[in-house]
């Protein structure tokens, strides 16, 4: 059930009961949770499972896919392509473990996210945001293609308990 997709180095694939240790872990890292719209701080073992269970209850195959990243076996993050409400535009969203930081994790599951909704889902166009104080995200979402659209909005991040300032971005599919 649900999409296993590889990359040179990782493998995208739908969350496990086995996966809640290490989503707990470094998505319960207050760096990681803070650059992501939707995870709590602290994210306690319990959390990670529920999650893990609504989505694999809730996955369609032309519906929002959540995924959990695999590298040489062990879970080092997590990505999505998703739309917030029934008419929205495609959205990706991702974060890595902070042991993987800087080593490419992000572009390499971007490139992945990106083609998951372009080619599987059919989107002409992707949206994407990161948070002002989080210019890294900006950098790997330049790499894949997204441009800045000059809007910026103010949106809760569950970790922080209020808003931050979030930088929107966009990819047109290839003409």
């Amino acid at each position: 059930m649900g999409p296993r997709i590889e990359t040179p180095r990782c493998l995208l694939r739908l969350p496990e009961l086995a996966d809640a240790p290490a989503l707990s872990r470094y998505c319960g890292d207050y760096d990681v949770a803070k650059n992501t719209g939707s995870i709590p701080h602290p994210y306690p073992a319990l959390s990670a499972e529920m999650w893990v269970m609504i989505n694999r209850a809730s996955w369609k195959p032309r519906g929002n896919q959540s995924l959990v990243v695999e590298h040489e076996g062990a879970l080092i993050g997590g990505g999505g392509v998703f739309r917030r409400t029934a008419g929205a535009e495609w959205e990706i969203g991702y974060w890595i473990g902070k042991p993987w930081w800087g080593q490419g994790f992000a572009t390499e599951i971007g490139e992945a996210l990106v083609e998951l909704g372009m080619q599987t889902l059919g989107a002409s166009r992707l949206v994407a945001g990161h948070y002002d104080d989080n210019p890294a995200s900006g950098r790997v979402l330049e790499k894949l293609g997204f441009s800045y659209t000059g809007e910026a909005a103010d949106l809760f991040a569950m970790a922080r308990m209020g808003k931050a300032k979030s930088l929107d971005m966009v990819r047109e599919a290839a003409a």
